[in-house]
Order: C-alpha cells, then structure tokens, then sequence
C-alpha cells in the first residue's frame, strides 16, 4: 500500500474519530497496550505518543497502531452504514465488534461495557494481517479497561 493511500486512510480514521463521542472511563489510552505487547504481535519495536487525552498512537516502522477510546454512545455511529465503506461484524471481542474500511485501509471497534475502542494497523502487508493484528491487540487492551 503506498504512503498516499495510508496517509489518507489515517487521516479519514482520526476525522471519524472526532466525531465521536469522548469516553465515559478512566481509563487511559495509552496504558491500554504496551510498547512490547504491540511489537510482539507485529513484529517491529515501537514508541507511543498520546492524542489528547483519549487516543494513543504508537509508531513504528514499518507497521504502527492507534487508539481511540469513546464512551458505548458512540456504538451506534460507529456501525451505521456509510456509501463507499465496508463493515463487517466480528465475533468473539467484547460485547460486540466492526471491522470497516475502504480499500486497504480498515479500523476494528469494539464495544465493552460503557466504552467503545477503535483500533487501527497501519502498514500491515496486507488487509489479513491486518485484521489479524488489530484482533490480537483488541483482545490485550480489552483487558485492561
């Protein structure tokens, strides 16, 4: 996938973000994953960077991960069908989960209890890795909200 496309998925995933709803929880984003738990499932090392106080970014090169936390409001936006972007219901995370995307780049929600976290891979050799990272790290943050 070219830097153009991930560029732009990144920025259309940060804009539907902050359209959310903030989250109702104490938790804190960046202390959802850590910096091993993340590298060991994609396989390179990376640093995390906060985005305000409900999101963390952890780069990496050449894959990085997103968090964005919400409160359970935000559920219903987040599933809601949008012309030209794909969703799919996933089971067996949370209480309930939607992989969405267009193209090549894609997003996991999850929402548990009164939160919602959406997750993102960017730079994954393909959409299956993808998927399969952003389940793996679901799976680890969930633990910990």
């Amino acid at each position: 996938m070219n830097s153009s496309v991930r560029h732009w998925g990144a920025l259309l995933a940060f804009g539907l973000l902050a359209t959310l709803p903030m989250v109702a929880s104490a938790a804190e984003p960046c202390k959802l994953l850590t910096a091993e738990e993340i590298a060991q499932v994609l396989g390179n090392p990376v640093s995390p960077m906060p985005l305000g106080t409900t999101g963390c970014m952890w780069k990496g090169s050449p894959q990085g991960v997103s968090i964005a936390l919400r409160d359970a409001s935000a559920w219903a936006r987040t599933i809601m069908p949008v012309q030209g972007m794909t969703k799919t219901d996933v089971s067996g995370i949370g209480d309930a989960a939607s992989l969405s995307g267009m193209q090549n780049t894609w997003t996991l929600s999850v929402r548990q209890g009164n939160n919602v976290i959406v997750l993102t891979v960017y730079g994954a050799k393909s959409p299956d890795q993808q998927r399969s990272s952003e389940e793996s790290l679901a799976r680890l943050a969930l633990k910990d909200l």
